[in-house]
């Protein structure tokens, strides 16, 4: 007789998604089992089905794409497919995958999430590619809103493989995000300074950089987002007031009051934002201030120097 269950929750009552019980039975091998799953998760409109059945598969039974060419044919464990099943029925929500698992890549690096943090994405890789080649050994960093930690830990471990050591302090408005960000450093091996302060409101010291990944959508465009986004991640770091640059003003207006000489604030930004966040920094008298761009032209962060450190800016480029 097939084992037969319910993609149900504790409560017993059965997905909204699903018209009938699924037959566990039914699915003899694992290349059976993810192909069900991908149909549950194309019906529930998941833009990825495909490859969200088969990363969850691998993230039940441990597997990378050479296990799941060597040992997809065989028997299906009915322990393994309930597992994988209730984490597909979480998918057909729109939970991301990555809240699902626990983890989300970065920069090479595997990093813990949880819906206390936003999950770290390629964007935000630009505007660390554009850090690195700023910073100089006893270099003392400051990431702000670090959530997870992504950029701040990033830092840290690529200037250490590049043989720099440097101070880095990761500061964010959230006791729950610096917990994970915390995790995430002792899990990597970066040694991290962490403060609980809006902005700069409990910084102390000065910084040779400054990195700033802020709220920056605007309040009304929240509801458009994609469901994974909108329901999912927290609106405390999403939401930037209704034109998107409530803390872009903030940062700008402060950050040079933590800026060493020739110190750099680096800020992600949304792909239309750029004029706009480099006239605020040229209006609070940052010099040399530039857009970087990812490949396909999109602008992912702006660049620039507090004033004071004009000449001294302008002196290393003619170097």
């Amino acid at each position: 007789m097939p084992l037969k269950k319910s993609l149900t929750g504790e409560s017993g009552r059965e997905s909204n998604n699903m018209n009938s019980s699924f037959e566990l039975g039914m699915c003899g091998n694992y290349y059976e089992l993810v192909h069900e799953g991908e149909k549950l998760l194309t019906s529930a409109g998941c833009p990825e089905p495909a490859a969200d059945a088969r990363l969850l598969l691998f993230f039940v039974m441990g597997w990378n794409l050479t296990d799941f060419a060597a040992g997809g044919g065989e028997p299906c464990d009915d322990d393994k497919k309930v597992e994988f099943l209730c984490l597909v029925k979480r998918r057909m929500t729109r939970e991301p995958l990555q809240y699902i698992t626990g983890t989300a890549p970065f920069f090479g690096y595997d990093f813990h999430v949880t819906p206390d943090v936003l999950i770290p994405r390629f964007d935000t890789e630009i505007l660390v590619e554009s850090v690195l080649p700023h910073i100089k050994n006893g270099d003392r960093i400051l990431d702000m809103c670090t959530g997870s930690g992504c950029i701040a830990i990033t830092l840290f471990l690529e200037s250490a493989n590049a043989a720099k050591t440097v101070s880095v302090t990761a500061s964010d408005i959230s006791e729950a995000a610096l917990g994970i960000a915390r995790d995430n450093a002792a899990a990597l091996g970066a040694q991290i300074k962490t403060v609980r302060s809006d902005l700069f409101e409990r910084i102390e010291g000065t910084y040779d950089i400054i990195t700033v990944n802020p709220p920056y959508i605007e309040t009304e465009v929240i509801g458009t987002l994609d469901p994974e986004v909108r329901l999912f991640e927290p609106r405390l770091a999403l939401d930037g007031s209704d034109d998107g640059l409530a803390l872009y003003r903030r940062i700008v207006r402060d950050a040079g009051r933590y800026l060493v000489s020739g110190g750099l604030l680096a800020l992600e930004i949304g792909y239309d934002q750029s004029k706009a966040v480099e006239e605020l920094m040229r209006a609070e008298s940052y010099v040399n201030v530039s857009t970087v761009c990812d490949l396909g032209g999109n602008a992912r962060c702006v660049l620039g120097y507090a004033a004071q450190t004009a000449q001294a800016v302008c002196g290393l480029e003619n170097i």
